[in-house]
């Protein structure tokens, strides 16, 4: 079985997570795309690069997606985020999320669990979807403004919060996608069930 890849939203892709690194091959430095001899921009990540993301490692190729114009002179984008001063105060923002399968099914224990983690009720993210649903919106919702939250406070620690882990997947390697997956963003996920984990 096929890993899932949490979440698929335009504004964070594979792409994203490649050039977090500097490519050991063409020396294209974080934030940038790989790149030709030329110059121009490579239709596709170098294998040397792609690899070292590891969600990617078993993957034949990486295109290069059109908004870094493959084929064309390379031209700065975002930059990589600054370095994170230690002597900043930190605080933990949590983005909670409440899942259940079937519309008969309630809701309220879980958004009474989150509520007593500091989330109000009306900012949980919560749907009645489920897991085998490969594509679940208020899940990709939720982890897409938690990855805008983060790049707005780099310093603090953001929280990915549920009930209960299988909220959030099916098995261990559902899981185990999901924080390869935040682990680059500097996510960290945490439940009732469990102590809060950050990576």
């Amino acid at each position: 079985m096929t890993a899932p890849r949490y979440p698929s939203p335009a504004d964070r892709s594979d792409a994203d997570d490649v050039e977090q690194r500097a490519c050991p091959k063409c020396d294209a430095q974080p934030g940038s795309p790989c790149r030709l001899r030329g110059g121009a921009v490579a239709s596709a990540y170098h294998t040397r690069c792609f690899t070292m993301v590891p969600r990617l490692k078993k993957a034949l190729r990486v295109p290069t997606p059109a908004d870094r114009g493959p084929g064309r002179p390379w031209r700065p984008g975002t930059p990589p985020p600054a370095p994170i001063d230690p002597d900043l105060p930190s605080a933990d923002i949590r983005i909670g999320y409440a899942r259940c399968s079937t519309l008969g099914q309630e809701l309220d224990s879980q958004l009474d669990a989150l509520s007593k983690h500091g989330i109000p009720r009306d900012k949980i993210f919560r749907e009645k979807i489920s897991t085998r649903v490969r594509v679940r919106p208020r899940f990709e919702e939720a982890l897409r403004t938690a990855q805008e939250v983060k790049a707005h406070v780099p310093h603090c620690r953001v929280i990915f919060t549920v009930y209960e882990m299988k909220r959030l997947g099916r098995d261990a390697a559902e899981l185990t996608a999901l924080a390869d997956h935040l682990t680059p963003h500097g996510l960290g996920v945490g439940g009732h069930d469990v102590g809060d984990a950050s990576w």
